[in-house]
């Protein structure tokens, strides 16, 4: 009769430990939503700062090469020994100038835009950075809850335990058994509390500030069901703004070749010039007022301008082969997040599937060792497995969210200034 007293508490004991509640490590006082701690990195960090400033001495060039347009005011003052001096005003307004207007124009205006592009790459790099954070920041934080829930399991199982060595059914074996699966979890533990505050401490460093908080990530299913993986190139290579920038680059030296054909034309410009006074020539009248067609032409020492030219050319190719090449790095980035993304999806189904059967299994080694057909070691040994189960499969979710993130961030459907998610991709 005692001992049935004591196989039905045991049974009580296991089915009670299914819903234990567990405490998580960090703050859950106050939360933060990874988008607001990302969005305050994004206004203090330094990348950030020195992109904003470019972007502002980028319009003051495009500005300076608009006034190219307008006429240009120059003064000559000019002293000889003695009394004389002569002043010069002239006021000179571009007529035709081969294009080397224009083309300073263009370039200035192609440098605008790859500042502006280069300010959302650095957005993408910090955001992308943030989540490459994130990920080991929740795999941690969700592998602490379950190895709290885990332990509990394993300490309700030792309760039983002590029960059945007073009844004298079980021995000290058993006990060493049970404490060193026990200790493996808190070992387990305090390894991943040390990667959870790494974690803490690296969004710490790229938002220059402290976080007390607890940092939420409530993105769900970002992906849609099917996924068009043509259509996932074909955003990438339109919206991403590595690529974007490099377009500028392109427009850039286009204009740079221009610049350098334009030196090789004569500029002419309509002159005004009022002359006061003389230093060579005393028959020359005291004022003077003129109006007239200036030619001037400078093509630098020997066949100089054609060697730019040609240089410019060039450097056109080298920036479109770096084009090239950085459409490959990032294609490369995208397959492997793709095929990590769907290798994950499938684990996932796998592991839901091991964790049904690997709670059959405990169950079924609880029943079969009360009756006495198996032995501690096969329960203690199922509880391990289903513990191990549950902690891969929580990793896998984590993979799963942070993937899809990725995913979304690299085929342009993050806003890069309000970190607002495009629905489904």
């Amino acid at each position: 009769m005692k001992y049935l007293q004591i196989l039905l508490l045991a049974c009580v004991s296991l089915q009670a430990s299914e819903n234990i509640t567990f405490s998580e490590t960090t703050n859950t006082s106050c939360n933060i939503e990874f988008e607001q701690l990302v969005l305050d990195g994004l206004e203090t960090h330094p990348s950030i700062d020195m992109s904003r400033e470019s972007i502002k001495s980028a319009e003051f060039e495009v500005d300076s090469a608009r006034w190219g347009y307008f006429p240009s005011p120059s003064v000559d003052y000019s002293l000889k020994s003695g009394s004389k001096k002569q002043l010069i005003a002239r006021l000179d307004q571009p007529i035709w100038t081969g294009g080397k207007i224009d083309s300073a124009y263009d370039k200035a205006k192609a440098l605008h835009k790859e500042v502006n592009h280069e300010l959302n790459e650095n957005r993408y790099k910090l955001v992308d950075s943030y989540i490459t954070a994130l990920k080991e920041y929740i795999k941690a934080k969700d592998k602490i809850k379950v190895l709290n829930h885990n332990k509990k399991e394993f300490f309700e199982l030792s309760k039983m335990l002590d029960r059945f060595m007073k009844a004298g059914e079980l021995s000290l074996t058993d006990k060493n058994l049970l404490n060193s699966r026990i200790s493996n979890i808190s070992s387990d533990l305090v390894i991943t509390k040390s990667k959870h505050k790494v974690a803490n401490i690296q969004l710490e460093i790229l938002t220059g500030k402290k976080i007390n908080c607890n940092v939420e990530f409530n993105h769900e299913d970002i992906l849609a069901l099917q996924v068009d993986l043509d259509k996932l190139i074909l955003d990438l290579q339109e919206f991403h703004p590595t690529l974007k920038m490099m377009d500028a680059k392109i427009l850039s030296s286009i204009a740079e070749v221009d610049s350098m054909k334009a030196q090789l034309w004569p500029s002419l410009v309509l002159r005004g010039e009022h002359k006061r006074g003389t230093i060579y020539d005393e028959t020359e009248p005291e004022t003077e007022n003129l109006l007239y067609l200036s030619v001037n032409l400078s093509t630098g020492a020997g066949l100089s301008g054609l060697s730019n030219i040609d240089k410019a050319k060039i450097d056109i190719k080298k920036v479109k082969f770096e084009k090239n090449t950085k459409v490959k790095e990032l294609l490369d980035k995208l397959m492997a997040d793709y095929t990590n993304y769907i290798t994950t999806i499938s684990h996932i189904q796998m592991v839901e599937s091991n964790i049904k059967l690997a709670k059959l299994i405990f169950e079924s080694n609880e029943r079969l060792f009360v009756s006495q057909k198996k032995s501690w070691l096969d329960l203690v040994n199922s509880l391990s497995e289903l513990s191990k189960q549950k902690i891969k499969y929580s990793d896998l979710l984590v993979d799963k969210k942070i993937l899809e993130y990725k995913i979304a961030l690299i085929t342009g459907k993050v806003n890069l200034e309000t970190l607002e998610v495009y629905g489904d991709i």
